[in-house]
């Protein structure tokens, strides 16, 4: 059963502070190509995020599991990582640590590189169809293993009556154990996020479309600028003198 941030109140909260309990906050990236924009909500994203991790802590309990998807190492060193990986989340899994929560392993490290490496050879883009079957039934087969172990290391780890805190991507397809309670978080800001993603796909695709295809104005300009496509050049005609000449008659015989 899963239950959204806003719908809980005080009252309610009461039932919630046994049994196992997960906080799932979607993991968002910034842009690889600067945008102001952009980092503008998405550091407001994680800035609403850890407001409402705190005040369900306060209502339910404090975080005592910190899983992040992609960060396979705990303690300091897990910490480390995700700083080099995503300082946004970093700054919301380091404020639940000096709380006192621990960073677990959530990944296997051969896992998640084997599935990273899929990844890498589909988005290079493949020739042979044969190529690209086998490279998809393999990421699929890498994705499945890695959700697996994901949901194990989650069961194994979480003790009873313990919170924990799950930072992963929106699309998941982990399957959690059927005794652990799961709170989505959903920052107003991730709204935004998901508007904005949308509208630079919109734009990357409309430029694209542009670009492949000509626009009538387009044409005759072109059409000028070719060689092939001017005019001859006119005969000049011969200079005349002025005064038309009459024709000569033809003697009769």
């Amino acid at each position: 059963m899963a239950e959204e941030l806003g719908r809980i109140n005080k009252p309610e909260a009461e039932q919630f502070k046994k049994g196992r309990r997960l906080f799932l906050v979607p993991l968002v990236f910034g842009s690889p190509v600067p945008s102001e924009e952009l980092k503008a909500i998405v550091e407001r994203y994680w800035q609403e995020a850890l407001s409402q991790v705190k005040g369900l802590e306060a209502r339910i309990g404090h975080v005592k599991r910190i899983y992040h998807e992609m960060v396979a190492l705990e303690g300091e060193t897990g910490l480390t990582t995700l700083r080099a990986m995503n300082t946004d989340s970093h700054g919301l899994v380091n404020s639940v640590v000096e709380r006192g929560a621990s960073l677990m392993s959530i990944e296997d490290h051969d896992l998640l590189n084997e599935f990273m490496d899929w990844g890498r050879c589909l988005s290079t883009g493949l020739y042979s169809q044969k190529v690209l079957n086998t490279v998809l039934q393999s990421y699929q087969e890498a994705l499945d293993s890695r959700n697996k172990e994901m949901a194990e290391r989650l069961d194994k780890s979480l003790g009873e009556d313990e919170i924990g805190l799950l930072i992963v991507t929106e699309n998941h397809r982990i399957q959690f154990p059927s005794d652990i309670e799961v709170f989505y978080i959903t920052p107003p800001a991730l709204n935004e996020y998901k508007r904005w993603l949308r509208q630079q796909e919109e734009l990357s695709r409309k430029e694209h479309v542009e670009s492949q295809e000509q626009t009538p104005e387009e044409e005759p300009i072109k059409a000028e600028e070719s060689p092939k496509a001017k005019p001859a050049p006119e005969k000049k005609k011969p200079a005349s003198s002025g005064t038309a000449r009459k024709p000569r008659k033809k003697k009769s015989s």
